[in-house]
This record gives structure tokens, sequence and C-alpha cells, in this order.
């Protein structure tokens, strides 16, 4: 049975609500980290814009620091590497390359004393905010039917043929959209983590057994790793792997 005009449009708001919404979401994303020498310490922001996490680091935690480039679907993109004294890492100012440079620039005269302050931000993207705002206004308007399309048919009118044609273009229309929605929700919330086993190692609930690969797409942070110890098959060898939000972290499970 073909959709009426009401429930196309009722569809088709749904989808551009939809839309509009992770838009804004990945738009607001906003990430902050500040260094005070006269403080003697750090302070790393981030969340939604207006609902941030803040997190207090002391300046003698961070032991070192480097700068990491890769590929990914938007581009080359940079981030600065910041260690402390267990080899833990915090990912800063994940940008394109050449912004991504100046904020390790920023960082590293800071580190060196050369500087008493450093502030590096990323987000929010306004232009993405701004998009989402026009799909959440007009792509209400753009869906309703027209004055054609409202008019009653016919209870007993007969299905021509390919009547049904519009309603599968709209479905797959609702699908694309739907799906590079998440993708961009993925890409700005989530980061991948691609083991590579040698041995066999165990992350969550999943395992990885040797000679397989394994990609997951987890939450920003550390995680877990736990690699098989031959030696002591009861004590498995634990490595925190950090994954960075929009990128992809290599990790080979050996001894």
């Amino acid at each position: 049975m073909a959709l009426s005009a009401r429930g196309q449009q009722i569809l088709g708001t749904l989808a551009a609500v939809f839309v509009g919404v992770v838009m804004l979401l990945a738009g607001l994303d906003r990430k902050e980290f500040r260094c005070d020498r006269a403080t003697a310490g750090c302070r790393h922001i981030s969340g939604l814009l207006g609902f941030e996490r803040t997190t207090e680091i002391p300046l003698d935690a961070i032991a070192d620091h480097r700068f990491d480039s890769h590929d990914s679907r938007a581009g080359r993109r940079g981030v600065t590497v910041l260690l402390d004294h267990s080899g833990r890492e915090l990912p800063v100012g994940l940008a394109d390359e050449t912004t991504a440079r100046a904020h390790y620039d920023a960082l590293h005269a800071f580190f060196q004393g050369e500087r008493a302050d450093v502030t590096v931000t990323t987000g929010p993207s306004w232009w993405l905010v701004a998009l989402g705002l026009v799909v959440l206004l007009l792509g209400p308007w753009l869906v309703r039917p027209s004055g054609h399309a409202r008019a009653a048919a016919p209870v007993d009118a007969p299905t021509r043929r390919g009547a049904h044609a519009p309603l599968i273009a709209l479905g797959v229309g609702v699908l694309v959209l739907v799906g590079l929605s998440a993708s961009i929700l993925t890409s700005r919330t989530q980061g991948s983590l691609a083991l590579r086993c040698t041995q066999r190692c165990d992350i969550g609930g999943g395992s990885c057994m040797p000679g397989g690969e394994m990609v997951l797409t987890l939450a920003p942070g550390e995680h877990e790793v736990r690699v098989f110890n031959p030696d002591e098959p009861a004590q498995p060898i634990v490595h925190r792997v950090t994954v960075v939000r929009g990128q992809v972290t290599h990790f080979e499970c050996a001894r």
C-alpha cells in the first residue's frame, strides 16, 4: 500500500529533523587544553558547548609530548600527544595537519619554558551548526506535499504502474541521509582501534586470535588490551591503549 501524502510528509520531516540534530551536535563539539605556569597546572575541557567536562592536570604530571599525523576520511590530520610518567597518552588539538602543527609548536614552546601560558582549542564548527539549522528550518518545508498531492484520491482509484517509485526513492533517500548522519556522528564522537594479533588478545568482550586482525569502534580514551602470556597463561600482559576521537589507533598484540 502506497504511503499517503501526509505519511510522506511526516517521514520526510522526521528525517530532516534527525539529520539537522546530528549536524548540530557534531558542530557544537568543543575541546580546549589550557596550561598556565603561574598555577603549575593544565585544564582539559571537552564535550558539547555548554556541557563540557573539565579535568585538572598538574603540570609536573606531563612527562613528554610528541606530534602524530595520520590519514583519515577528512584528509591528513595531526594531533599533539601528551604522555605522563606511566606512558599513558592524552591527545590534544586534533585538526588538519597544518592547524595541528601550529598547536604543537605552541605547546612545545610552553613546555620548553618559552611561554608563560598556552591554550589550544578545537571546535565548535559553526559552519556545521549553520548547516544543521538550515536543515532543521527548511527540511520540513521542502518535504511538504504539493497541492496536487494533498488532494484526496478516490478510494477505489486503480494503482498506476510505477506509483510506488516516489515512495521507494523517498525511502532510499532517508536511508542515505541516516547513514551519512550516523557516519558524521561516529567520526566526530568515536575512534577506532585496529588490532594486529601475533598473540591472542582480549578487549572488552571480544577476542582476537593469532594471525587475525580486528577493528573496533570505541569511545575516546584509554582501553585495556590483555595479551596472552604463554609463560603465565593465567596472568595476561595488560596494555592501556589510548583511542583518539576521529582517528584509527594501531596496536600489535605481541609479547
